[in-house]
């Protein structure tokens, strides 16, 4: 599968590849996704310090709420990441769908990613981390309305 990637790499990004992996490591721990929610995966994980305690064992985080609390860092610029990112969420999915790794049905996101191998060498360690981090932020985005975390987050529409 690594190799596909590799073969479209020249028609997308590295930010969308990383972005992509990133979202199938998170369906992978939840199997389906609302849009929505998808949309939030990589601006959260833009924030090095969020995915720094995202991948720290000893830190449980279980909401939104608790996550905002727990952060030593204001998400205040969310709104503004969530813009900048949403072309390359949108991309990314795109990419998803053409390697035939998700599905989409009735608004939602569907892993289907089981051939992938999420242990590839050749992902890098940005990737390795984001991966590490999916666990944790699939727990948040799963417990939570789509609503309540655009408002929490303070995402304009």
């Amino acid at each position: 599968m690594a190799r596909k990637i590799q073969k479209i790499n020249n028609s997308f990004s590295t930010n969308e590849i990383l972005t992509a992996i990133t979202i199938l490591s998170v369906l992978k721990d939840c199997n389906s996704l609302e849009i929505t929610k998808v949309l939030l995966i990589e601006p959260l994980c833009s924030y090095k310090k969020l995915l720094k305690k995202l991948t720290n064992a000893r830190i449980q985080i279980r909401s939104i709420e608790e996550l905002i609390i727990k952060s030593d860092f204001i998400l205040s610029n969310f709104n503004k990441k969530y813009k900048e990112c949403i072309i390359i969420s949108l991309n990314s999915i795109y990419l998803l769908l053409q390697l035939k790794l998700v599905n989409i049905r009735d608004n939602k996101i569907f892993y289907n990613g089981y051939t992938f191998d999420f242990k590839e060498k050749t992902l890098g360690e940005k990737a390795k981390i984001r991966i590490n981090a999916s666990s944790k932020l699939s727990n948040i985005l799963k417990c939570t309305q789509s609503a309540e975390l655009y408002l929490h987050l303070r995402v304009e529409l």
